[in-house]
């Protein structure tokens, strides 16, 4: 167990082994191009082709939250001050910088956390660290607004989803943490009829189904056109036709549909029988994903079984994240059951960023990563420890993001 520890670590040269791949881009875009698989539902919110979400400014009432542009991290200047079960470690060599905070899991506990409490929202990795939070990383990739594209569970309510095959991490109610590729798949059902629905708390696109529950906000902000329908205990209290953008209630669901979708639903009455159902089906077969209170979606895998492991042809993802150095992300896990909260920086003059596989390396044999996942990069790489953020934001400061990964004292 790792106790009372603030250590640096300057790591061996590992780009000597590390397979060359090509540069990608210097405008690199830092979340994955969504296209439907075959076989499977379009999903209702696809990425725009660069991410925009960049926004320099928030409304009115949150401008004072804007931060300032943070100093270039200082390689020698850790944080002093020692807590037990906490280490803080970083990587310098070749032109890279990187830093790690790995707690103790019997002391310290992991928990996702939404921009503004709600999807869509945004926010930036400090605003969303808790007065009572150890260490902050950015999580998973987002859309314009905040949408999150990525299968996520919240206390065990669905925050997100994907269709795609894509590497996530389970938090289990006993803080274990099971990582594998998964598949969501929701169902409503009702007279004999099954309805796999387009994805939760996303847009309502032309001819789709959508869940809505309380992590969008109060309401579903949908347009007026298809039906919407108030689902409280498996049974329908309240019917909406030709009306959108209706409270969504503490306690239960509004399913959304519109066009051709929308006429499965045509002729059910208030008091009818309408369940809904999910699966985070493991493509692992290593463990429960329904088991877990939190999921965050992400990917791909970088480390598994305590090997060098990256996914990302197999997930699907484009050059834009699978080739190319670029400032990353990861949560992971030691040999021992810690957390692991590890970023790198890049595009600047003290670091040039990584490669996935030079990311899983120094994850593995310089922060003892046994499996590690990559999280959302780029711009969004930030990590904040003990209040103060310690790496260097890309884009000169804090960019907003969907959601956050913390860690809290048990």
């Amino acid at each position: 167990m790792l106790k009372r520890i603030v250590a640096l670590m300057t790591a061996v040269i590992f780009f000597l082994t590390a397979p060359t791949l090509a540069l990608a881009k210097d405008d690199l875009v830092d979340k994955p191009f969504q296209q439907s698989p075959p076989d499977v539902p379009q999903p209702t919110t696809l990425p725009p082709e660069e991410k925009s979400a960049q926004p320099t400014t928030l409304p009115p009432d949150e401008k004072s939250a804007q931060p300032t542009t943070p100093e270039q991290p200082q390689p020698t200047t850790p944080p002093q001050e020692e807590v037990e079960g906490l280490e803080f470690l970083l990587y310098e060599q070749d032109g890279v910088m990187a830093f790690a905070v790995i707690a103790d899991h019997e002391k310290y506990q992991l928990r996702p956390v939404l921009a503004r409490g709600k999807v869509p929202g945004l926010a930036t990795v400090s605003q969303m660290n808790a007065a009572n939070a150890i260490a902050t990383i950015n999580a998973s990739y987002f859309g314009g607004n905040g949408t999150i594209y990525g299968n996520t569970r919240i206390d065990g309510l669905t925050a997100g989803t994907t269709y795609f095959i894509r590497s996530a991490m389970g938090i289990m109610a006993n803080g274990s943490i099971l990582f594998a590729r998964q598949i969501y798949r929701g169902s409503l059902y009702f007279n004999d009829i099954e309805i796999v629905i387009n994805g939760v708390n996303c847009e309502r696109n032309p001819n789709t189904v959508v869940v809505y529950n309380s992590w969008n906000g109060a309401t579903t902000g949908t347009n007026n056109s298809g039906i919407e329908l108030v689902v409280k205990d498996n049974h329908i209290t309240e019917i909406f036709r030709g009306k959108g953008n209706n409270a969504i209630p503490t306690d239960g669901i509004i399913v959304s549909a519109n066009g051709t979708a929308a006429e499965n639903f045509a002729n059910l009455q208030v008091g009818d029988r309408l369940k809904f159902e999910e699966d985070y089906i493991n493509m692992e077969h290593t463990g429960d994903f329904n088991d877990a209170i939190h999921i965050i979606g992400a990917g791909p895998t970088l480390v598994k079984g305590g090997e060098i492991h990256v996914t990302a042809d197999a997930e699907q993802f484009p050059d834009d994240i699978r080739v190319g150095r670029a400032p990353r992300s990861a949560v992971g896990i030691t040999k021992y059951g810690d957390y692991i909260f590890a970023v790198v920086d890049g595009r600047q003059a003290h670091s040039r960023g990584c490669t996935l596989t030079e990311w899983a390396r120094i994850l593995k044999d310089n922060f003892g990563a046994v499996e590690a996942l990559n999280l959302d990069g780029g711009g969004s790489t930030e990590l904040v420890f003990k209040g103060s953020l310690v790496n260097s934001p890309s884009d000169g400061s804090e960019r907003y993001v969907g959601d956050a990964l913390t860690i809290l004292r048990r």
